[in-house]
């Protein structure tokens, strides 16, 4: 059900994009051999120039695959990543042409991609290889602490696809529906007061979402109060987890999210020194999906909010009218 509720969301909005760009028969208002006025672009952290519009594309990138996915360019992608798994299905038959510390260059060569699309430099026979053929490597970042972060990754894309002009605007465009369906999501679970406390435990011992990352923001966004929101780079420090202070927060945490697949509660959680003591509701999250940071979010924060649901207990505000 939820999956459905993100696909559905995405397919509205590339219905959305159909009527002002994208690969849904946009008309850009310039025949078939005068200038595009939309090229070149520059685009990436490294500056990249596209000089026309691609159609063919080659992402060697998970992460990156799913953001062109999302913006309605799957079918432009001639070429994906290693480890890029089911999702999206449509994009299976695809071949696979290693990540940027590895590519399969000549692979690539052979599809002849307008663009490829990266999240750091290849190694140099690789660069070069694409300079000789004069093919643009647009870079941009593996991971967004935020999500004007996110948004600007959405938007380098979106330029690299459909132009300065077009791109920016459906880019911006689906940095706004994305920040208001999370909106929507956070406003159907009523707060109740003090807020549960979360925390997203990515592995153990203190490997947490701080108040740096995306994900701790999210929690606090979904309207969690993060107990790590103080703390930075992934890490709560040892020492400020066994202080007074630190023992207090962990001692009342509500939830701890995790994921199964890295975290078993019966046996890692159990025979942690420090995490066998809490008394804390567990979660399990699919932490690939905020590691992708794609449009799947939505799923994964419709089921936060489910969560959230079930484990806050309405108060009675009349009788705490005088507090």
């Amino acid at each position: 059900m939820r999956r459905f509720f993100a696909l559905a969301f995405a397919l509205i909005l590339a219905l959305g994009l159909a009527a002002c760009g994208g690969d849904n028969g946009y008309d850009n208002g310039y025949q078939s051999g005068e200038p595009d006025p939309e090229y070149p672009v520059s685009v990436g952290i490294n500056g990249a120039v596209v000089e026309f519009r691609p159609t063919r594309v080659v992402s060697l990138a998970p992460s990156l695959t799913e953001k062109i996915y999302d913006l309605g360019h799957g079918g432009r992608l001639v070429g994906i990543s290693d480890h890029q798994g089911d999702y999206p299905a449509s994009l299976a038959h695809l071949p696979a042409y290693g990540l940027a510390t590895m590519p399969d260059i000549q692979g690539i060569l052979s599809v002849n991609p307008h663009v490829v699309f990266s999240v750091s430099e290849l190694p140099q026979g690789a660069m070069v290889a694409l300079e000789v053929a004069e093919i643009p490597l647009v870079i941009l970042p593996s991971y967004a602490h935020s999500m004007a972060e996110l948004e600007e990754i959405y938007l380098g894309i979106s330029m690299a696809l459909d132009g300065r002009t077009t791109g920016r605007m459906i880019g911006e465009r689906f940095a706004r529906e994305f920040n208001r369906k999370i909106d929507d999501i956070a406003a159907r679970v009523p707060s109740i007061y003090p807020p549960l406390s979360a925390v997203y435990l990515r592995a153990l011992d203190f490997t947490v979402a701080t108040g740096d990352t995306l994900e701790g923001q999210l929690l606090e966004r979904m309207g969690f109060v993060n107990i790590a929101r103080d703390q930075r780079d992934w890490a709560f420090d040892p020492e400020d987890a066994a202080s007074t202070e630190g023992t207090a927060l962990f001692g009342s945490l509500d939830v701890i999210f995790f994921d199964l697949g890295y975290i078993d509660p019966e046996d890692d959680l159990a025979e942690s020194a420090f995490w066998r003591g809490i008394d804390a509701a567990h979660v399990n999250i699919d932490s690939l999906i905020f590691d992708r940071q794609s449009l799947r979010l939505l799923d994964q924060l419709d089921m936060i909010s489910h969560a959230k649901l079930d484990l806050q207990v309405p108060i009675d505000v009349d009788a705490n009218a005088d507090d």
